[in-house]
């Protein structure tokens, strides 16, 4: 049967591109070639060997631009390919591996261009789009909440650290009889492990700024846990803290899919197995807040398709704009029994290094959160350490099948399932 397979990925650095010394002064479309080409070079295929390419990007506002396939094509070398945009928020890259697939699988084409960026830290300055100020997190937020129903189900800009974080933290401290200070020390020890993983990823945010001990130690700090209880990491929304939320970020990254992966590449392609795509208004849950029905359709019907079952997964990553869904979208996978996810992190087997690794990449805080952008990050993870390439964080154990997750806000799962090829 005609697979579609991984053979090339591309990733900035994700940081902001006021300041961060590899992205300063760069558009969007400069840091959307720089991607896309680092992937076409890794597949070692040339763009007049695309036949389409999907472009992922939801934040106008930022980028002064809608047309963005139209706008792409001269940087991509992909005049008079087929092309378009497409958004399923903060899901998009991962969405698109499954339009691409579709495309491949189809027939229609033989090989696809996914790519996404995202400014999350300025917007032009007036009418000149060369000159760019900052905006605040007040703004960015009320940019994002567009995800909401405004007209018919909201009359103010909603609170997703409450909704999304602290009451999912609390139905998870009360349905495992956790005392407020035990879960804080699990959150803790989730981030701790967040920032170990992206000190060992220069694409990070947050890579140098180093591990949490490192920079408790910076900060004049004696241990950790004096840091993690200090007002450098207030409550976000009780009890979740500033810590366990996502740090928002510039950045692009870019995939390329094919249904003839050894007329290309000599690199080991990526399968692309399973997959599936689930979406709900708020409410996401039920009374008991999760599990969310979405997550829970879309892991079993991807497994379905790839024909796989929760104890095959050598690697998970789930998304973690707060970091409490480390915990609970672990357990919905069946990657661990119900009630037992925290009890993991605390012995470190979620770490690079251990028996159920989760979320190498850095995730939405460590890694950053460069909206559609996101998660091509973790498929570059997923990639790299299929092939080997990881370096410091490479994991020990055989990586052969890989599943991510990412919600799209508010709210688009997906879910895809990774295989080694041939």
């Amino acid at each position: 049967m005609k697979k579609a397979q991984i053979i090339g990925v591309g990733c900035t650095k994700f940081g902001n591109i006021l300041t961060s010394p590899e992205l300063k002064d760069k558009t969007f479309q400069e840091i959307v070639a720089e991607a896309a080409f680092e992937a076409m070079d890794d597949a070692q295929i040339p763009p007049e060997k695309i036949d389409v390419f999907y472009v992922g990007n939801m934040l106008s506002n930022t980028t002064q631009m809608y047309s963005h396939a139209t706008v792409l094509a001269d940087w991509l070398g992909l005049r008079l390919k087929g092309g378009y945009h497409f958004d399923t928020a903060c899901s998009t890259t991962n969405t698109g591996l499954g339009i691409a697939a579709q495309s491949i699988l189809s027939g229609k084409y033989k090989n696809v261009l996914v790519v996404a960026g995202e400014i999350t830290s300025s917007c032009p300055k007036g009418v000149n789009p060369l000159e760019r100020e900052a905006i605040s997190p007040t703004t960015l937020w009320k940019w994002t909440d567009f995800g909401m129903d405004h007209v018919y189900g909201y009359h103010h800009f909603y609170d997703v650290a409450s909704a999304y974080g602290a009451f999912t933290t609390i139905a998870y401290m009360k349905r495992n009889k956790l005392s407020f200070e035990e879960m804080d020390k699990i959150m803790m020890e989730v981030n701790r492990a967040v920032r170990k993983h992206a000190s060992m990823n220069p694409k990070a945010i947050t890579y140098e700024r180093g591990s949490l001990e490192q920079e408790a130690r910076k900060e004049g700090f004696s241990s950790v846990e004096d840091y993690w209880k200090s007002p450098k990491n207030p409550f976000f929304a009780w009890p979740a803290r500033l810590f366990s939320a996502l740090n928002s970020a510039d950045g692009a990254t870019a995939i390329v899919v094919s249904g003839e992966a050894k007329k290309y590449t000599k690199k080991l392609p990526i399968d692309i197995a399973g997959f599936d795509w689930r979406t709900s208004n708020f409410p996401w849950g039920d009374e008991k807040v999760y599990p969310y029905p979405q997550d829970t359709l879309a892991f079993k019907t991807a497994y379905q398709m790839a024909g796989i079952k929760p104890s095959d997964i050598d690697y998970l990553y789930v998304h973690d704009c707060m970091q409490i869904y480390q915990l609970v979208l672990s357990e919905v996978a069946g990657y661990f029994p119900k009630g037992t996810a925290w009890k993991a992190v605390l012995d470190g087997r979620t770490m690079y290094d251990g028996d159920k690794p989760l979320n190498i990449s850095g995730g939405r805080h460590g890694g950053g959160h460069a909206f559609d952008a996101s998660a091509g990050m973790e498929i570059y993870e997923i990639v790299k350490q299929m092939r080997g390439e990881a370096g410091k964080k490479q994991m020990k154990k055989p990586l052969r099948v890989a599943v991510q997750h990412n919600h799209g806000y508010g709210m688009h799962t997906a879910v895809t399932v990774f295989k080694k090829g041939k």
